[in-house]
């Protein structure tokens, strides 16, 4: 459905000293595909240093982003705030360590005018602070029966008409806040309409206000004692009743929700089309052990067999080592850009420029301490190009995750090759053809490195030895590429 009549959305985001998730919070308004936005940013008393980086992302986008700054009070008064000077037909909800998929706002938009709605809710994913997926919520259609036993509601993928939202307000109580007001809003209208379209990314952070428990329990008595008038063991009884769904609805997001989830492996090279972005990636011990980090870019990512840990996944396995990779890769005439991004080598730039006779732009990767580190790190990447990395496993990964995150409408082609470019430029001795075939690489390299190499091996191996006993690999599903 095509949105003919564009009406003004507001966005909402209380913003209280988030250092490390606000750019990704931003940007990912900011992309989104529906243009028709105003940003309300409500700077909750953040501490001085913060101030200047908002009225510079203020100055930036003048027409798009409206300040506000006010003493500390609490998100409830930050989101009234920001819903009083509203101007927008519909408002959404956007925390600031949270971030949507580049369709979120369209593709509401399109439910609620197809379906006459006042409010929809959506479908989320759950990371952790190192972007390592916990899991996935489904939305479903809630009345106040369903709603009261549970608030099964991310605040973040919320849109709703704004005349519902000025009658509406969030009441003054540090958690649970967005629980009060929609069991407000559903006596109203009667179903708060779910889509089990998955638009956001939800961000779990163990010290934040909502993970606290006890907290969150206490909260939970005020709203059906204080607010819903309940008497005190009515209060208790629903109380327990939400801890018990708030368990349930855990065990779902974790273990249920997301699978089965569907990765492509590829033993043809000649099959390798660059019609989209991809991800190439070696499967092996190492990416089936931090494979949770690529759940959310499955659609994305092309696994090739190296590493004889997969004869373990895939029932016609077939062995390329990484640096035939490279040798085997034909590139269509129209790529012109070629990237190198991690260790710097004038033999792998020009090996590179030797073999596809193509000029290499290198850019240097700092080095990460860990995966939190390198998942705050960006790059910005030229459209229709080619990205070789040549750091190890999952840093890697990581950094081609975000590459195609935040460099969205391009065309980039990303080769996760590890050391298999050292070697097939000549910086690294090449395993032998008899090792190779007796898949002993893995003990034939730690004659370099080998304390390092050993503690990463035990590590790695303890991961990928407990995700096979469990079962873990029968919920993902790996089907060649045609």
């Amino acid at each position: 459905m095509k949105l003919e009549n564009q009406d003004l959305v507001s966005i909402i985001i209380p913003f209280f000293n988030e250092e490390h998730y606000f750019d990704d919070c931003i940007q990912s308004v900011l992309n989104q595909t529906y243009q028709n936005l105003e940003i309300i940013i409500i700077d909750d008393g953040s501490n001085k240093k913060f101030y200047k980086k908002l009225r510079e992302l203020k100055q930036k986008y003048p027409n798009k982003i409206n300040l506000f700054h006010k003493q500390n009070e609490g998100v409830s008064s930050a989101r009234n705030l920001g819903i009083k000077e509203a101007s927008g037909k519909y408002i959404s909800f956007l925390d600031a360590d949270d971030f949507w998929f580049p369709n979120k706002i369209e593709h509401q938009l399109n439910v609620i005018k197809e379906k006459n709605l006042d409010f929809i809710h959506c479908s989320y994913y759950i990371i952790d602070t190192q972007e390592k997926i916990i899991g996935k919520f489904l939305s479903k259609p809630l009345n106040y029966h369903k709603l009261i036993k549970s608030c099964d509601i991310g605040l973040s993928t919320v849109m709703m008409s704004a005349k519902i939202s000025k009658e509406n307000l969030f009441p003054d109580i540090t958690t649970k806040e967005d629980f009060v007001c929609w069991l407000n809003i559903v006596k109203k209208i009667n179903i708060l309409h779910g889509d089990d379209e998955a638009l956001v990314m939800y961000r779990k952070k163990n010290k934040s206000l909502s993970s606290n428990f006890l907290l969150k329990f206490i909260n939970a008595f005020k709203v059906y004692n204080v607010y819903e008038k309940f008497n005190f063991l009515k209060s208790i009884q629903n109380t327990i009743r939400l801890s018990f769904h708030f368990l349930l609805k855990e065990y779902r997001i974790r273990f249920k929700n997301i699978y089965p989830i569907k990765f492509k492996y590829i033993l043809d090279f000649n099959r390798l089309k660059f019609d989209k972005s991809f991800i190439f990636v070696a499967l092996n011990m190492a990416s089936l052990s931090y494979i949770n980090l690529l759940y959310l870019d499955s659609k994305n990512i092309i696994f090739w067999i190296d590493g004889v840990c997969s004869k373990f996944i895939i029932k016609n396995y077939k062995k390329t080592a990484g640096r035939k990779i490279i040798e085997k890769l034909h590139v269509p005439n129209e790529i012109k850009n070629f990237y190198l991004c991690g260790k710097e080598s004038k033999n792998q730039i020009n090996y590179i420029q030797s073999k596809f006779k193509r000029g290499v732009n290198f850019i240097k990767l700092p080095f990460f301490q860990n995966i939190f580190e390198t998942s705050k790190f960006r790059i910005n990447i030229d459209d229709n190009s080619i990205v070789f990395l040549n750091i190890s496993t999952p840093k890697q990964e990581i950094i081609a995750k975000n590459i195609l995150r935040f460099n969205k409408n391009k065309k980039i082609f990303i080769f996760c090759l590890g050391g298999g470019l050292a070697m097939a430029a000549g910086e690294e001795e090449i395993v032998p053809d008899k090792i190779e075939s007796l898949n002993l690489e893995w003990l034939w390299r730690l004659k370099t490195d080998t304390f390092f190499r050993l503690k990463r091996l035990f590590y790695t191996a303890s991961i990928f030895f407990y995700k096979k006993i469990s079962n873990f690999f029968k919920k993902i599903i790996f089907e060649e590429l045609n």
